[in-house]
Parts: structure tokens; C-alpha cells; sequence
């Protein structure tokens, strides 16, 4: 029990600093004293929720808490959990919890591929020079997000004169990642305080490319190329004189991120490109950002080419669908998934759903509206939330429908919780319903994580509200 509060309490929010960029907001509070009382009476909840931690790799709850955060003890965890791998010639794979960032020996000097977390330039600050006393040259950032761009700092710091390569479209992302500071910690579940506030922190490109780039370094040359995924800006790396292959955040092991109802658009018919473009390398040996490398070629040939069928089967449902003059929600509920692609292990649905894959596709091609025409029109859900209370007959009635449902249909419950704990957010049943039927949907089998977490946040501020409620307050 002591356990699983501690490593609770390290996904909670800091508190606020004297000046944050980003305040926190009542939620955020409620999420922080919510969260520990979940934690002490419903411990199975944080078990739940780490069946999938790790994307791909070890976990740290600390480590994930603050992944903007370089303090010694985050440092020290870096440091502890890093395991180095050697694939090939002169190429080395280091793996932190949650990320991977790669190494590559040249005739001269070194070169990196990302960065990681904050915690772990300092790290590699460390490590490198005991693997090769070559200084490090090049540094290839993949793309802005904070599990790969944020070590940064700590390299320049020991080898000023590196050059750091990027896409031409960085410092638009880097700006992105300031402007939206306080939407994207809350969002990625990390302290709002550490959030930057000006792109000091970020990675300053020396080398910038639109597309492509064949960069020559010690006569070898390293083929990098541009193609949104993740992130509009990303980016991936071969090199063909080792059969070697970088893939930035494309690759994860399992079914990709991309289809993340809380961050910003995913490119998923370039994602499918990319995949191909890079099985065109024949590569043997594959090291990935996230999860383990792959030292066989057929291997690689094999998994790339499935994530690529995937990725345009998808795609190619939803846009037939939207021709067919098929609702978004109707696509995406009824989406197909064959067998070939449910029973493959590096498909699996630890993170999102298929299903939240073919959302984002719609939502890339034909923008936000549901094609339900009252949704069209900006109404408050707490407005809609009142009238179906009072429809259904009050708090009571909604109460005994939706314990009904628990256990045959989770979905259907959530929103007739959603509608009670909106439409009377100071009635003590609404709220424990809404926390009942959230943690139910927590502990369903095969819960991805990101979705896993939405509720288990939302059940907090509900929590936290509940215990005020109760108290008077």
C-alpha cells in the first residue's frame, strides 16, 4: 500500500511555484488532493493503471511525474535504470525508462540520435565519454516532444561545439511547445511550474533541412528524412554503410500513438510512408526510441511492413466511410480490425486504440464536427447534462440505470455519468457514480493507458470534490 501511494504521489503535480508560467487551475488542485485519496482506497487503481507503463520499456513513476525536471534524484534513477546495448559496428542503444536515445562512432567523433528527458542529458553527459573518448559531433533531435528533446541542455553544456540537426520546421514546434505550455503539461501529466516558458530550453538547431537530408560525416553519410508522424516536424535516421535504422517515434513495439485524443494532430497516412520508405533501406539492425531493437532483417522488413498496412487500412476505412456519407462516430465505432492485426503482438493496443487511430483521420480530413447537427452550434455540456437529469427523472434514476450497466457496458455507463456528475456537480451520488463507473472502466482488461488515465484524473477531481462536499466545503 505504501508503494503504490509513493509512486501516486509522484504522478501528483508539484505545487505551484511562487511565478509559474502556467497557474494551476481548481481542477488541478482537486486532480492533486483527489488522486491520494483514491490511491489509499482503491489501491488496486494504480495496478491497473501500469499494466501498460513504460511505452515500451521500463517505468519510473518519479521519472514520468517530471520528465521536464534534471534534479540530482531524477538524475540518479536516469542513472541507475540506463542500460547500454551494443547492435552493430560502433552503434550503441542506451535505454531510460520510457525512451531510448542512440549512439553512433565515427571515424572522428560521435553522434547522437536524441536526446531524452531532462534527466537523462546529464546521464549521457556521463556515459559517452566511457564508451568513446571521441568528442560528440552531431546530435539528431527527432521531434519536440519532452521524452526526446529536453536532454539537450547537458550536451551543449559538456560539448559546445556540437551541431544539433533538426527539420526546418523545429523552432515553429519549439515556439508551439511554449505558446501551449500550460494545455500540454496538463495534458502530458506533469507539473505545470516546470513547463518552459521561453524556447532557452529547447534544442537550437545548427543544421536545418526541409525533406531530406544526406549529411556527409567522416565520409559516412547519414540519410535523414522528414515526414510528420507524431509531430508534424518529425523525423527519422538510416544509415546505409551499417544496414543501420533510427526510428524516432514511428516504431514503438506496439499499436503507435497515433491516434491521441490529447495532443496535437497526428500525420498517420505520411506515418505509413515513412514505415515503407524505411523498409526500402533493408535495414539489420533497427533502434528504436521506444521498446527493444531488432538485429534481422526479415524481422524488421516484417514489422514495419505490417505497422504500415495497419496504419492505411485504417485510414482507408475511415476516408470510405466519410465518401459513403457515414457519421464520424459510426466509422470509428464500427471500425474493422482483422485478425492479422488484433493477434500480432506489436500491434497491440497498450496506448490507444485502433479505434482512436481512426479518429484523428477523420478529424485531419474533414475538422471537428461530429456530423450530429446539434453539436454543431458551442454549448456547454453542463447545459445538456441538466436536461437529460431532468428528463430522466433526477440523480436517482440515472444512479440505478447506469449500476445497472456496469459490468455489460461500461461506455453507456460513463455517459449517464457524465450526465449526472455535470448536470448536479454538488450531489454527492452524482459523484460517487461518476468515480464508481470510472474506475470500473479503469480496471476493464486491456485498458490502454492514455485512455486509462483521462479517467482516472477526471475520477479525482470527482474524488476531491466529493471529500469538500462532505466536509462542508
Amino acid at each position: 500500500m505504501r508503494r503504490l501511494l509513493a509512486a501516486l504521489l509522484m504522478l501528483t503535480p508539484m505545487a505551484a511555484a511562487a511565478d509559474p508560467g502556467f497557474p494551476l487551475s481548481d481542477d488541478d488542485r482537486l486532480a492533486r488532493e483527489g488522486r491520494v485519496l483514491l490511491a489509499r482506497e482503491h489501491p488496486d487503481v494504480i495496478q491497473h493503471m501500469m499494466r501498460n507503463d513504460g511505452f515500451g520499456g521500463a517505468g519510473s513513476a518519479p521519472i514520468a511525474g517530471a520528465m521536464l525536471s534534471a534534479s540530482p534524484d531524477r538524475v540518479a534513477l536516469a542513472r541507475k535504470a540506463m542500460v547500454v546495448e551494443r547492435h552493430g559496428q560502433g552503434m550503441w542503444l542506451l535505454r531510460f525508462p520510457y525512451v531510448n536515445v542512440a549512439l553512433i562512432e565515427t571515424k572522428h567523433g560521435l553522434v547522437l540520435f536524441d536526446t531524452g528527458y531532462a534527466s537523462i542529458g546529464p546521464v549521457l553527459a556521463e556515459v559517452i565519454p566511457t564508451l568513446s573518448p571521441k568528442p560528440l559531433t552531431h546530435v539528431v533531435v527527432s521531434h519536440v516532444h519532452v521524452d526526446h528533446a529536453y536532454g539537450w541542455p547537458a550536451l551543449k553544456a559538456k560539448w559546445p561545439g556540437l551541431k544539433t540537426v533538426t527539420s526546418d520546421l523545429f523552432p515553429a514546434m519549439a515556439a508551439k511547445e511554449v505558446r501551449l505550455g500550460g494545455s500540454i503539461g496538463r495534458y502530458n501529466n506533469q507539473p505545470l511550474e516546470l513547463q518552459p516558458t521561453s524556447v532557452d530550453r529547447l534544442p537550437r538547431p545548427d543544421i536545418m533541412f526541409r525533406d531530406r537530408l544526406d549529411l556527409k560525416i567522416d565520409g559516412e553519410t547519414f540519410v535523414i528524412r522528414h515526414s510528420p508522424g507524431e509531430t508534424e516536424e518529425q523525423v527519422w535516421m538510416a544509415l546505409p554503410s551499417r544496414k543501420a535504422l533510427f526510428t524516432a517515434d514511428y516504431y514503438q513495439g506496439f499499436l503507435p500513438n497515433a491516434g491521441n485524443g490529447k495532443r496535437i494532430m497526428r500525420h498517420v497516412d505520411e506515418w505509413a510512408t515513412a514505415f515503407r520508405e524505411m523498409v526500402g533501406f533493408k535495414p539489420e539492425h533497427l533502434l528504436p526510441m521506444h521498446s527493444a531493437a531488432i538485429d534481422d532483417g526479415a524481422q524488421i522488413a516484417r514489422i514495419l511492413t505490417l505497422n504500415a498496412d495497419a496504419f492505411e487500412y485504417i485510414s482507408n476505412q475511415v476516408v470510405a466511410g466519410l465518401n459513403a456519407g457515414r457519421r464520424k462516430d459510426e466509422i470509428a465505432a464500427t471500425l474493422d480490425w482483422p485478425e492479422r492485426f488484433a493477434k500480432a503482438p506489436e500491434l497491440d493496443p497498450q496506448y490507444n486504440r485502433p479505434q482512436d487511430i481512426a479518429r484523428m483521420v477523420a478529424l485531419r480530413w474533414t475538422g471537428w464536427w461530429d456530423d450530429v447537427p446539434s453539436h454543431f452550434a458551442a454549448m456547454r455540456f453542463e447545459d445538456e447534462a441538466q436536461e437529460a437529469l431532468r428528463l430522466a427523472g433526477g440523480v436517482d434514476a440515472l444512479d440505478k440505470r447506469a449500476r445497472e450497466l456496469i459490468g455489460q457496458d461500461n461506455k453507456l455507463a460513463a455517459r449517464l455519468a457524465d450526465w449526472a456528475s455535470y448536470g448536479a456537480p454538488d450531489n454527492a451520488k452524482a459523484l460517487q457514480l461518476a468515480i464508481d463507473v470510472y474506475l470500473a472502466r479503469i480496471a476493464e482488461p486491456g485498458m490502454p493507458l492514455q485512455e486509462s488515465q483521462v479517467y482516472f484524473v477526471h475520477a479525482s477531481v470527482l474524488r476531491a470534490k466529493l471529500a469538500r462536499l462532505q466536509a462542508g466545503g
